[in-house]
């Protein structure tokens, strides 16, 4: 089975972080997934996060602890510290439903994409028919080697889903799954209560930040982003 990293940041969640490891092993193919936890160094949640961990010790599981980070700052380390297959970049509040969602979604991009593009799990609050925003997904890693990077660098938490979202239809390969769940229970649909993490996210800042990258990745870097990834999918007997 090809690789899989999946990478998540968490802070402040030590509680809600125990439920998508519990998810994680009870519904991963096996070892060739392995999971990187990101946590800050100055988070005074860390001694309960080190309790969540230790009832999950494995060796499939990596807990990097560091400076605070924006959340593409880690998927973007995650994906330069382990070269793997494909990489799965989540949130510590989701939870996966359906069992080999890992090797199920892999299967959707080798299949229908040659080995290219993302494939997004069912997260029971996106609304697909109002637009196709990534959520719990698989990216091939040989976008991530191609461009350099596995989310522009320039956003930092909201404008992921949307790069994703524009990346992978630029290439004609972006795979929205229903049978395959991958649970995002957030405050947004009454799963989760508002917190310091939440408040943050959609707050003015950062909502403005997000909207101003990603036009400019529109405006400034898309082009140059789809020419690579077309002559490296053509140089790999690929056709967009």
């Amino acid at each position: 089975m090809k690789t899989l990293s999946v990478i998540c940041p968490s802070r402040g969640r030590p509680h809600i972080i125990k439920d998508m490891l519990q998810s994680f092993y009870e519904t991963t193919s096996g070892e060739h997934t392995k999971l990187l936890v990101y946590l800050n160094e100055d988070d005074t949640s860390l001694p309960e996060y080190e309790k969540v961990l230790a009832s999950f010790d494995s060796p499939f599981l990596d807990v990097v602890i560091g400076p605070r980070k924006f959340i593409v700052e880690v998927y973007n380390m995650g994906a330069c510290l382990d070269v793997c297959d494909y990489y799965a970049p989540i949130n510590d509040d989701h939870v996966f439903i359906t069992p080999d969602w890992d090797r199920k979604l892999i299967d959707v991009v080798e299949t229908k994409g040659s080995g290219w593009g993302v494939a997004c799990a069912d997260d029971l609050l996106t609304d697909w028919s109002k637009c196709t925003h990534p959520s719990g997904c698989v990216i091939s890693g040989n976008i991530a080697r191609t461009l350099s990077y596995l989310i522009h660098p320039a956003i930092r938490h909201i404008g992921t889903d949307t790069y994703l979202m524009k990346m992978a239809n630029g290439i004609k390969r972006l795979f929205m799954e229903r049978d395959i769940v991958i649970e995002h229970r957030h405050w947004i649909n009454g799963q989760r209560p508002m917190d310091a993490n939440y408040r943050w996210v959609y707050s003015n800042e950062e909502q403005e930040w997000g909207r101003t990258a990603i036009r400019h990745y529109l405006f400034n870097a898309y082009r140059a982003d789809m020419e690579k990834l077309y002559k490296a999918m053509e140089a790999d007997g690929v056709i967009v």
